[in-house]
């Protein structure tokens, strides 16, 4: 005979089904965990779709360097992004963010999705057949780079997906979200084509409501290029949409562009495009009834630091050129950071060292300051001295770039060019001068070291007055000091056809504190250097060597260094590579005659580099 459990029993039951039941929940969620890689703080809008259980916190606050794990349950659908520039108003308590602000007022989104432009991360879990579908939006614009990887995924291609690349620097003028005033405008985001015209042709809409009457444009093309699986349209399906099954899901807002295959996971990506392109199309008029418009490329330049110790890059653009992402960063020892930069841009980067700035971003450095006070330059250049990398890009043509040491030096640099055609030479400075440098020339303790022009105030070392030419001002001592242990770098205003170099269609890596070059790269013929008996000062004049071939390129270059570009033939020819100088790895000391009367010095010193580049090896 049955008899009924005691009642002790029953609830000991009852409790253990519920916990198993709960077990049993938790480990079918799928793990979302957001990650901060952005220098600054965001917060996180999260919406859930029509008809599914709401996921909780929908906002939340992210600082940098910072990760959140959310649970969310396994038929869940909605979307995630990423709001910047977020306060609190203090008189009215209201919240709000400079992009992608949900319009809660508050943190929490509370069931509000972002305001465009915004770069989404849009998931379905456990939708036809098991798989998840989800992708990575530019529809509605952008914001952020954003990066989603699936883990632990046992069917579907699990590919990872997202845009890597900062948009915001090239984002074409008429889509750029700006803020600021006079020097100090910064691009915060980037609208979708429907978002800033609301034509029916470019948001698929009346008239171009399907895949057959609604085609990619120009601008959307400009997403898509830079960021090939990302959504660039409504009707871009067929690249940017992917699946998994049983995955939980890393999403990582500001990921490097040159995410490591470690994170990735080492599954067979299925994507049929990749992650990243490195150039980026450029709008290069703005929007007509004619969509059809030309492009250009952007240029990518990535700044790498390797310097035992925090470097601060500052960034300075010409007059009448754009303004970058940014106008000065940190970038702490083994840590790079990449900016696109609009086909046409010229301007100069540099390095600052020995700074201090508080948490508002207040302060100054011992070398390269920009007298701005803070972090960022604000369209102020580096105070002398300070080791100076030149760029003038072409529009479709030539990029004309070199590394000066014209207004002294302060920190190693290199300049090395990527994916282009031409001669694209290296050019820099490895040899670290400050150990080196002239006690006249160094600054303080040995942290920088000037120029002849900064220290002595002559006008023939500052080919200023009279020795305002080519002609009248030649390379003295002291300008010898930097070449002869930087052969590629300029070492005065008028040390063109050794120091400039071209290249079309690249992409630009600046590394501060580089090894020293491998020495593959020292095959050609390197010239000689003589002195000039008529020179009473010392300076020296090249010969000619066995130079072959012509300078490439024309046009000008806007650099405070030294004067435009020359037309160059005959002596002042390039080798084929780009580099007058190319037979040498950088840093290493050139071939010198000196006469009697400079060999106390410039000779000293050439010796001294060699040992410090032969040290280094």
């Amino acid at each position: 005979m049955d008899r009924p459990l005691p009642v002790s029993i029953s609830a000991t039951f009852l409790s253990l089904l519920l916990f198993t039941s709960s077990l049993f929940s938790v480990v079918h969620s799928t793990q979302f965990k957001m990650v901060n890689k952005c220098r600054r703080t965001i917060w996180p809008g999260i919406l859930t779709g029509a008809g599914r259980t709401p996921l909780y916190p929908t906002g939340f606050t992210l600082k940098s360097s910072k990760s959140r794990t959310l649970s969310v349950p396994r038929s869940w659908s909605g979307r995630v992004w990423g709001r910047t520039g977020c306060s609190t108003d203090p008189s009215t308590g209201k919240f709000t963010c400079l992009t992608a602000d949900c319009g809660s007022g508050k943190v929490e989104c509370a069931g509000s999705g972002a305001i465009p432009p915004a770069t989404l991360a849009e998931f379905t879990l456990n939708g036809d057949q098991g798989l998840d579908f989800y992708d990575v939006s530019l529809v509605d614009g952008y914001n952020l780079p954003m990066l989603v990887v699936a883990k632990g995924g046992t069917r579907g291609g699990c590919s990872s997906t997202g845009c890597l690349v900062d948009l915001n620097a090239a984002c074409p003028s008429e889509l750029k979200v700006a803020v600021g005033n006079g020097s100090r405008i910064q691009s915060v985001a980037c609208k979708s084509a429907c978002e800033a015209f609301g034509d029916p042709v470019f948001c698929c809409s009346e008239g171009h409501n399907t895949p057959d009457t609604c085609s990619p444009s120009e601008y959307s093309l400009f997403f898509k290029h830079a960021c090939p699986r990302a959504y660039s349209y409504a009707y871009d399906d067929k690249t940017s949409t992917f699946t998994c099954a049983s995955a939980d899901y890393l999403i990582i807002f500001c990921p490097s562009p040159y995410t490591s295959m470690k994170l990735l996971g080492a599954r067979r990506d299925a994507a049929e495009l990749p992650l990243v392109n490195k150039t980026t199309m450029y709008i290069g008029r703005s929007h007509s009834s004619t969509v059809s418009s030309p492009v250009a490329f952007g240029t990518t330049f990535t700044f790498i630091n390797k310097c035992e110790y925090t470097v601060w890059p500052g960034v300075l653009a010409n007059a009448g050129t754009p303004t970058l992402d940014s106008t000065g960063f940190e970038l702490p020892g083994d840590s790079s950071r990449s900016f696109i930069a609009p086909a046409g841009w010229s301007g100069r980067f540099w390095g600052r060292t020995g700074c201090n700035f508080d948490g508002s971003g207040s302060g100054s450095c011992s070398t390269g300051d920009c007298g701005s006070g803070q972090v960022e330059c604000n369209g102020a250049g580096a105070a002398p001295p300070a080791t100076l990398a030149e760029f003038s890009l072409g529009t479709g043509g030539q990029d004309f770039y070199d590394v000066s040491l014209v207004d002294g030096y302060n920190v190693a640099m290199i300049v090395e060019a990527t994916g282009g055609s031409g001669m694209c030479a290296s050019t820099g400075c490895v040899t670290d001068l400050n150990r080196i440098c002239p006690s006249e020339l160094r600054v303080g303790d040995g942290n920088a070291c000037k120029s002849a022009c900064e220290a002595f105030r002559r006008p023939e070392y500052c080919c200023s007055g009279e020795y305002n030419s080519p002609s009248s001002c030649r390379p003295s001592v002291y300008s010898q000091v930097f070449k002869s242990a930087c052969p590629r770098s300029y070492s005065y205003a008028y040390d063109d056809p050794t120091s400039t170099f071209t290249c079309t269609g690249a992409d630009y890596t600046l590394t501060f504190c580089p090894s020293t070059p491998s020495q593959k790269s020292s095959k050609d013929p390197t010239p000689t250097m003589t002195t000039n008996p008529n020179d009473a000062d010392g300076s020296m004049s090249e010969s000619g060597g066995n130079m072959v071939g012509s300078q490439a390129g024309s046009g000008s270059m806007e650099m405070g260094s030294g004067s435009g570009l020359e037309s160059g033939s005959g002596s002042e020819a390039m080798l084929a590579d780009g580099s007058y100088l190319a037979g040498l790895a950088m840093g290493e000391s050139t071939r010198i005659n000196l006469s009697i009367s400079v060999l106390h010095y410039a000779g000293l010193f050439a010796f001294a580099a060699f040992l410090l580049s032969f040290l280094q090896l």
